[in-house]
């Protein structure tokens, strides 16, 4: 019983804790994002103060200014293709895709696999914890085997699948509802 309860709260605490790891990866990731996307920014920007000082030599005040303005619009625009090469895989494979014949079924396929592995392994996971709970009560009560070498067995085995259920199940809900990534510009 105390193992059991033990394997809950680690698998929980397990769960819990790679949770919070993949969000601070996550994290940090997006700072690395962003300051790269911060450093290319400043690069281009010193690129066209380079060619606006250029142009002021050459043409009018007036060309100047539809220059600077053309060239803020460049750099926003690299800007947003600059931050759309860092966000996140797309929700689905197939969508917006011209594929045919195998290579449709293939990307649809992916989805299906994609969205199923980990509430799959989650309600896997959890059967088997009940089945073993169950199996382990009729097996106490039919074999002749020392009391105590059954129980400690059959609380190893429980105490392993506890930790595995929770690890899974408290990790699965804790990284399910992440916040979009934030947008640049």
């Amino acid at each position: 019983m105390l193992t059991a309860l033990t394997s809950l709260v680690s698998g929980g605490l397990t769960g819990i804790l790679g949770a919070g790891v993949q969000r601070f990866a996550d994290y940090k990731n997006k700072q690395l994002d962003l300051q790269a996307a911060r450093e290319k920014a400043e690069h281009d920007i010193k690129l066209r103060e380079a060619d606006a000082a250029i142009m002021r030599e050459e043409w009018a005040a007036r060309t100047r200014v539809a220059e600077i303005e053309v060239a803020g619009k460049e750099s926003a625009a690299d800007a947003e293709a600059f931050a759309a090469s860092f966000r996140l895989e797309p929700q689905r494979y197939s969508e917006g895709v011209k594929a045919r014949g195998w290579q449709a079924s293939a990307l649809v396929l992916l989805d299906v696999l994609r969205g199923v592995v980990r509430p799959g392994l989650t309600i896997y996971l959890c059967a088997i914890t009940t089945a073993i709970y169950f199996d382990a009560r009729s097996i106490l009560g039919d074999t002749p085997v020392d009391q105590a070498k059954a129980l400690a067995l059959l609380d190893g085995i429980i105490a392993t699948i506890l930790y595995l259920t929770t690890t899974v199940v408290l990790w699965w809900f804790g990284t399910r509802n992440k916040s979009a990534a934030p947008k640049i510009g």
